[in-house]
């Protein structure tokens, strides 16, 4: 595979395009860092959301399946980063959350974590971690194969919460993906 034009922010100025003369190699490159500096930033965004005292369910309760709905991609994407947060510890236990994908029209809901994201009370009040975090009271969630991960058009994805912490309150998961 040949090595990619590296990311650039550099504008193109009038004389290097001005007409009949030649475009250069400089310009060119302008050119393909822009757009591949485009490609890497531009993604899209999905932010799934456990609002308010998430532990006050009897235990039982669990696991709680598309918690904040579903989300359907409109186009082939690759899942590229996974964010989690909970802004107050609880006092006991865990919370536990899962990403599930499902194919359009067959099959089931299916996690697209090897590692799901675990949250306990010893993670600091106002906590955020991507894939790839370490720190206290806290296991990032890891992709099933690796980044990217890859979802077709049509497919739909949900957060389920596995279990919570006692008195916990406000987590969820944003995940970022782009066009494949």
């Amino acid at each position: 595979m040949a090595a990619l034009i590296p990311d650039l922010r550099k504008f193109i100025v009038g004389l290097e395009v001005k007409n009949a003369s030649s475009v250069s190699e400089a310009t060119w490159r302008k050119i393909g860092g822009m757009i591949n500096f485009l490609g890497h930033r531009t993604h899209q965004e999905k932010n799934f959301r456990v609002n308010g005292n998430y532990g006050l369910l009897p235990p039982t309760s669990y696991p709680v399946n598309a918690i904040d709905g579903l989300h359907f991609f409109e186009f082939d994407a690759e899942i590229f980063n996974i964010w989690t947060y909970n802004f107050k510890e609880g006092v006991s236990g865990i919370t536990e959350l899962d990403l599930k994908v499902k194919p359009k029209g067959s099959g089931s809901f299916t996690s697209i974590l090897s590692t799901t994201a675990k949250i306990g009370p010893t993670a600091p009040a106002e906590t955020w971690f991507e894939i790839g975090d370490t720190g206290t009271g806290i296991a990032a969630p890891v992709l099933d194969g690796g980044v990217p991960y890859n979802v077709n058009r049509g497919d739909a994805i949900r957060m389920d919460l596995l279990q919570a912490m006692a008195e916990g309150e406000h987590c969820g998961m944003v995940i970022h993906f782009r066009p494949r």
